[in-house]
């Protein structure tokens, strides 16, 4: 196997309806065939673990596990408990190796959605007219 696992990682959240972005992102990554294996886990209030999702992974064969932090910043989860976990994980899984990619930061993109979504919830408010173009 050549390219390596993904294994999304999110908050998580008792309401269920609240963890479906973060299935709806992996299974348009599956989707694109790049990645034979890409999971999900929760840091928090919903299964599976970030420890099942290792094991998941694992289980489908991967040598090599990306973690790929669905997060916008820096924080203290992705600090300290996102590597903690990684290194948790290296040591029941002997022979695996498990990083992490950098969180979804800063990106243009972001400032165009946050405009597009801004742009409709003040349409659906009746509280403006479209703004003029950017």
């Amino acid at each position: 196997m050549n390219a390596p696992a993904l294994l999304l990682v999110a908050h998580g959240s008792a309401v269920p309806s609240a963890n479906d972005d973060v299935l709806r992102v992996a299974e348009s990554i599956r989707g694109r065939g790049t990645f034979p294996i890409v999971e999900i886990s929760y840091l928090e209030r919903t299964p599976p673990t970030i420890s099942e999702g290792i094991d998941a992974c694992v289980r489908g064969g991967a040598s090599r596990i990306l973690i790929v932090p669905f997060f916008l910043s820096l924080g203290a989860h992705v600090r300290r408990d996102l590597p903690r976990q990684a290194a948790h994980g290296e040591e029941r899984h002997p022979g695996v190796a498990i990083r992490m990619a950098e969180p979804l930061g800063f990106d243009p993109r972001l400032v165009e959605l946050t405009l597009d979504r801004t742009e409709e919830s003040l349409r659906a408010l009746g509280w403006t007219g479209p703004p003029a173009d950017r």
